[in-house]
């Protein structure tokens, strides 16, 4: 039998049956892949973020690896408010973010080798594939949950402290 007679004698039934086990094994597959990204694990730190009339602190996720940054805030579907993640970078240089498998709209605070934010790219696109680009040259990037720097009145000019930026008190 050849395999257009194999096909043809194939019973519709059974062929819906075997494509329904095709699509769930690879859904299966996506949501495990998903389910492993947004449970890596990230080490855990504390920043705050300076301005011309208070100081705001964080809890903070640290991406200090490619490993972590291609991953980032993907697949989450909520970020407490005063939390956010800070992608740190071995020099100063363009950078860009994108939004792809991102969930959330994000605030994303690109800062200089002295913490000093350099742009705000406010409540980004979920998953968009827009380039995000520092405008200038960043060593690192914080990202929070959309909106937040404009409740909280945090702008470019303000300053980031944490160790990256070797600008706190010990």
């Amino acid at each position: 039998m050849n395999f257009n007679g194999f096909a043809n004698s194939i019973r519709p039934h059974n062929l819906r049956m075997f494509m329904c086990f095709v699509f769930s094994m690879i859904l299966s597959l996506v949501v495990a892949t998903s389910m492993s990204y947004a449970q890596a694990t990230f080490p855990k730190d504390k920043l705050s973020i300076k301005t011309s009339e208070t100081i705001y602190d964080f809890d903070i996720e640290l991406a200090l690896d490619d490993s972590h940054r291609q991953y980032g805030l993907m697949f989450r579907t909520e970020l407490p408010e005063m939390n956010g993640m800070l992608f740190v970078y071995d020099r100063e240089r363009d950078l860009a973010m994108w939004m792809k498998n991102t969930f959330i709209p994000l605030d994303i605070l690109f800062a200089d080798r002295d913490g000093i934010i350099i742009n705000i790219a406010k409540s980004t696109q979920p998953r968009s594939l827009d380039r995000i680009s520092s405008k200038g040259r960043a060593k690192a990037v914080l990202e929070l949950n959309g909106g937040l720097t404009d409740k909280l009145g945090i702008m470019v000019g303000d300053v980031i402290k944490h160790e990256t930026f070797e600008n706190t008190e010990k």
